[in-house]
Formats: structure tokens, C-alpha cells, sequence
């Protein structure tokens, strides 16, 4: 039998009181901000004890983070071949998530409580699967050969959307969604007259 397939002893993590303890996290960032989500409250809210909490996730700041871009926080559009359309459904999927309530409250304060540049490159990066897919859509769309530079480009995407989506909320997505897709498409080299 190898390591991974051992059973762990004890009992096993109630998958329920996991989404149960996020969904709370989530509401109280989005209620009453991220210095008043504290462990103490989440628990209450979501009928768990403290220790609960803590043996599921290291500390409070583990917690919301994983509250606020847990797993499956992307979902990867499949490309249409038009990459004016597919970068405007990029800008809009990071948008939806850095617009949302708890990540507003609570990305700030992350990163503010941050005391590592490890801890601050943690919680804003963005996971190799989704660079891999947006670089790949990029490739596809480059019959020039010119070989833009993939991640300078992700960069501008995940970094714009996500002070946009901060400063502004849900306010003008649309708009702003096609602008910065125009202007993905110049830097891509494909807006070219």
C-alpha cells in the first residue's frame, strides 16, 4: 500500500462543516469586513467550534484566504477562436472574482496582515493551470510568430482586474471589460491595422 492510499486515522473531515465554516467566512467579509471575521465568528456562524476551525486550517488568515480564492475559483472558458471575445470572457471571469463582496473585504486585508513577501505572492497569485490555458488561447490566436510575451500579458490582466474590481466594485463591467480586451489585443500584436 503506498503512503497516499493509507487512511488517515481518526475520523474524517466532514466535507459540510468545511463548506459551512467558507460560506460563513464569506458572508461575514462581504457583512461586517474583514477586522470583524474572526474565528470566534465564523464558528458561530457556522455552528462549528473553534478547534474545529483550527484543525482544518492553520490560522484565520489560511482560512479566508482559501474563503476568498478557494479551489475552483476559475473556471477555465474554452476558447472560440476569436481571442477579441475570448479575452473579453478572460476579463470578465476575473473581474466576477475580484469583485466579489468577500474578496473586496477581504484581499486588502490579507495582504495588509501579510508578513512574508511569500505569504503577499501567495495570496494574489493566480495557479499554473489557468496561465498555461490563457497562454495557450494567446499561442492559438499568434499566427505572426511573434511570440508575445505571455505573461507579461497575464499580468496586466489579473493585475488590472483585480485594482478595478477593489476600487470599483461591480461598477462598469461591461465597458471595462471591453476596453481592457482592446487593449489586450494591441499588446498581443493582433489589433494591429
Amino acid at each position: 500500500m503506498s503512503s497516499q492510499a493509507r487512511p488517515r486515522p481518526g475520523r474524517p473531515r466532514d466535507a459540510d462543516k468545511d463548506l459551512a465554516v467558507l460560506v460563513a467566512a464569506r458572508r461575514l467579509l462581504a457583512e461586517v469586513g474583514y477586522q470583524q471575521t474572526t474565528v470566534a465568528a465564523i464558528a458561530r456562524r457556522a455552528g462549528v467550534n473553534a478547534p474545529a476551525i483550527y484543525r482544518r486550517w492553520p490560522s484565520r488568515e489560511a482560512l479566508l484566504e482559501e474563503a476568498v480564492h478557494g479551489p475552483g475559483a476559475h473556471q477555465l472558458p474554452e476558447p472560440t477562436g476569436d481571442l477579441r471575445a475570448d479575452l473579453r470572457t478572460w476579463v470578465r471571469i476575473f473581474l466576477a472574482r475580484a469583485a466579489s463582496p468577500a474578496a473586496r473585504s477581504g484581499v486588502p486585508g490579507l495582504l495588509a496582515d501579510s508578513q512574508t513577501e511569500e505569504a503577499r505572492r501567495r495570496l494574489l497569485a493566480i495557479g499554473a493551470p489557468v496561465r498555461l490555458a490563457f497562454a495557450e488561447m494567446l499561442r492559438r490566436a499568434d499566427d505572426s510568430g511573434a511570440g508575445t510575451d505571455h505573461e507579461v500579458l497575464f499580468e496586466i490582466l489579473a493585475g488590472t482586474t483585480t485594482f478595478h474590481a477593489l476600487v470599483r466594485g461591480g461598477d462598469d463591467h461591461d465597458g471595462f471589460a471591453e476596453t481592457l480586451a482592446d487593449a489586450l489585443c494591441v499588446l498581443a500584436g493582433t489589433g494591429r491595422s
